[in-house]
């Protein structure tokens, strides 16, 4: 019989051969530690991304339509990025919408803006299963 030892923490492993971790705890831990240090560019960009659909939510949250016209200077105070956006969208009317997942904006006159809920009806991708 061999030892197997945890890859987190080199404890030995008792159980299934195949078992890599002691616990719950120690694989989160290495997992963690795996992605950490290779991708804090991506971790920020997805903080930001965040952080504005968090702000539009915000704006649209007790509201009848799933939509609202808001300062420009009202977003920047609280800490709205508009160089971060998940999706550009163009209408027939060639309005232009970004959005931040499912909730967006788009430019109006002046200074204001337009917040709005994504309400295109998207498919997702169906999975095929093939028989073995």
């Amino acid at each position: 019989m061999t030892v197997r030892n945890c890859l987190a923490c080199n404890r030995s492993i008792k159980g299934r051969t195949d078992k890599k971790f002691c616990d719950d705890s120690c694989r989160n831990n290495y997992n963690n530690q795996l992605n950490r240090d290779a991708t804090p560019l991506v971790r920020n960009i997805n903080n930001i991304l965040r952080k504005n659909r968090r702000i539009l939510v915000d704006l649209l949250e007790g509201c009848e339509k799933p939509v609202k016209v808001i300062d420009k200077q009202k977003l920047l105070e609280e800490g709205f990025r508009f160089d971060y956006f998940t999706e550009r969208y163009t209408n027939e009317k060639a309005e232009e919408y970004y959005y931040c997942y499912d909730y967006g904006y788009r430019k109006l006159e002046g200074e204001k803006y337009m917040a709005v809920k994504d309400t295109r009806k998207k498919s997702m991708p169906k999975k095929s299963i093939q028989p073995l």
